[in-house]
């Protein structure tokens, strides 16, 4: 019996990144919430392989040359598990239509951003008087925005995201997937499983036995109150159904250095 819940355990370990890439339609997609724009953490994307994933944050550059034109203010990343999309400059999807691609990847964690240029359009940007006085070019806007989908008394609504921030011992936090949806009753885990298989990231448990299924991987971890908290990298099967490891955000920004932050809400 000690061997086959060990073996279990080990299978459980080499399926959990294939389960958290999804392969069906988001489970919210009757209310497209989670698949149209403006891309939101939570919004679900289309990988290269047709699957879905969940976008973990929407950041914008900062600092010298993040305002040299409106083209370039107005562009953002969006944070995502690394093997959702595993090779620099594959494209990712909105309702399978591309809107951007990935730029950076981490060497050490299951992380990547992928840059997600700004919408433009042929509506001269500014008239004085007469169309003949219009200043040339494009109107641009940001195809997405820094909020997250939680849930309200309304219903799941993207919300600002908050800044940066770690969860307090005991305290329920909360995850926002396109196929599980917002769950906030996870608690932080210090004890990981001997067959877990990774030591990077830090453990949550589930309180209500809700776990991650596929699709959700990549999304947010975030307090009650929206602050980023994480990024879900990997689920547990079987006997581990409860418990996921994610990313600490403070991880994340130390790899991609001060220049990133939290996009605007708007």
């Amino acid at each position: 019996m000690h061997r086959r819940r060990k073996a279990l355990g080990v299978m459980s370990i080499l399926l959990m990144v294939a389960a958290l890439v999804g392969s069906a339609a988001p489970a919210h997609a009757q209310n497209n919430l989670r698949t149209r724009f403006p891309i939101v953490a939570g919004t679900a994307l289309t990988m290269p392989d047709g699957s879905y994933c969940t976008v973990g944050a929407v950041l914008r550059r900062i600092g010298p040359g993040s305002l040299v034109s409106q083209y370039v203010a107005a562009t953002r990343y969006v944070v995502l598990a690394k093997h959702c999309a595993s090779s620099i400059n594959a494209n990712v999807g909105l309702n399978f239509e591309n809107v951007g691609s990935v730029v950076w990847m981490s060497p050490t964690d299951d992380v990547e951003l992928a840059v997600i240029p700004p919408y433009t359009s042929p509506t001269p940007r500014a008239c004085f008087g007469s169309v003949t006085s219009c200043i040339a070019g494009s109107a641009v806007e940001p195809r997405a925005v820094g909020r997250v989908i939680m849930s309200t008394r309304g219903g799941e609504r993207p919300l600002p995201m908050k800044p940066a921030g770690s969860p307090a011992w005991g305290e329920r936090f909360c995850t926002s997937g396109q196929e599980t949806g917002v769950n906030c009753n996870w608690v932080s885990e210090h004890n990981r499983p001997s067959d877990w298989g990774d030591n990077t990231g830090v453990m949550a448990r589930s309180t209500n036995a809700q776990g991650i299924i596929p699709g959700d991987s990549g999304g947010p971890v975030i307090g009650e109150d929206g602050r980023l908290y994480g990024i879900i990298q990997r689920a547990g099967l079987h006997e581990y159904v409860n418990v996921m490891q994610y990313l600490p955000v403070e991880q994340l920004f130390a790899q991609i250095g001060p220049n990133f932050v939290i996009a605007p809400a708007g």
